[in-house]
């Protein structure tokens, strides 16, 4: 959820075995009696010391093993509101994002974007989502009569979250007619209640399903400015469709649009076998167009063995030494994840 950031915002403190069997307490204290984290015993504001517990967040275990976390939970809001918006750019999706910014302001919790490739495989191969009236109302706008990539429409997932519904219905409501007064937007789809929110959601989450049915995928999870968050996957699909004549992938995109969080699946449809160096060509090509415009090729889910030895090529060299020097810190001995996170080279 954009509202509520990332991990790095939300762990309070942590509780880490080292490598060589030391434990660490960071920003928490641990009941002797009970093994439970002290009440109270977490800050928001400390600064004393260096702040340890951010070098073991996203550190995939190879500095320690966090065995306790301390988080701070937002209150569940007691006003709700969704709607789906149909954009027939994405120079509008940019505008749709800074009006919501704008006039939605601190309600708006959530702003999801689909493409269209990606709910066709959800209307072909959902998860309970096939035979959705509101997700065929979507689907209404007919590509194949446009001739670039450019033009096939792109759909937003739009969530407010709140204490006061009349309050935060007028907002909504005040949002969405500035922008079809703007023809910022095609179409537009308010829920009504919370069935058809949890209906709206539910078609933005069999999106990673529906396309793992639809074929074999190459996965990738990236950060990329918010101006060029389409402009990748439509780099990628024109490289690959002249790259390879045999080869016809059906480039899928849909992520977190007001973080520049996109998940860009490559799928061949039908296909479901993996081929080891078609992987190769299409990892270079979109990690490629992601370095290139200052993105990053791990937004969310890590870099593991597999994107690990691409990190000399996006990290400076002072960087790099002063994590291997971290590394050797904390596992001298390198035993902890071994090959992982950092380029084997460096380990």
């Amino acid at each position: 959820f954009f509202r509520f950031g990332g991990l790095h915002g939300t762990v309070m403190g942590l509780e880490v075995v080292l490598p060589d069997g030391s434990v660490m307490h960071l920003n928490m204290e641990i009941d002797k009696d009970s093994g439970t984290i002290k009440q109270g015993s977490t800050h928001r504001k400390d600064n004393t010391g260096y702040d340890l517990k951010h070098l073991f967040i996203g550190a995939e275990g190879t500095l320690g093993i966090v065995t306790k976390v301390a988080m701070a939970c937002p209150a569940l809001p007691t006003s709700k509101n969704a709607t789906i918006l149909v954009c027939d750019s994405y120079t509008n999706v940019l505008k749709v994002l800074q009006t919501a910014k704008d006039e939605l302001g601190e309600i708006l919790s959530a702003m999801e974007l689909m493409d269209y490739n990606t709910l066709q495989l959800v209307q072909e191969h959902g998860f309970g989502d096939s035979g959705s009236r509101l997700l065929k109302d979507m689907l209404q706008s007919d590509p194949t009569t446009q001739h670039s990539e450019v033009d096939r429409p792109l759909f937003l997932l739009v969530e407010t979250q709140g204490s006061n519904s009349d309050h935060d219905a007028s907002k909504m409501d005040s949002f969405l007619t500035h922008l079809f007064e703007r023809d910022i937007i095609n179409n537009g789809f308010l829920a009504q209640d919370n069935k058809q929110m949890a209906e709206m959601w539910n078609i933005r989450e069999s999106c990673n399903p529906s396309v793992a049915r639809a074929g074999c995928v190459y996965k990738f999870d990236v950060s990329i400015p918010i101006e060029d968050y389409m402009d990748v996957a439509w780099e990628v699909e024109r490289k690959l469709l002249t790259a390879r004549n045999s080869f016809h992938p059906t480039v899928c995109v849909w992520g977190h649009i007001a973080d520049g969080n996109a998940h860009i699946n490559i799928v061949t449809p039908g296909k479901f076998g993996k081929d080891s160096v078609l992987t190769k060509d299409i990892e270079a090509t979109v990690y490629e167009s992601v370095m290139r415009r200052n993105g990053s090729i791990s937004a969310e889910h890590g870099l593991g063995q597999s994107k690990n030895d691409y990190l000399s090529h996006i990290k400076e060299k002072s960087v790099l030494d002063m994590m291997t020097k971290m590394k050797a810190l904390f596992d001298p001995h390198g035993i902890m994840n071994p090959g992982k996170f950092l380029p084997r080279k460096k380990i």
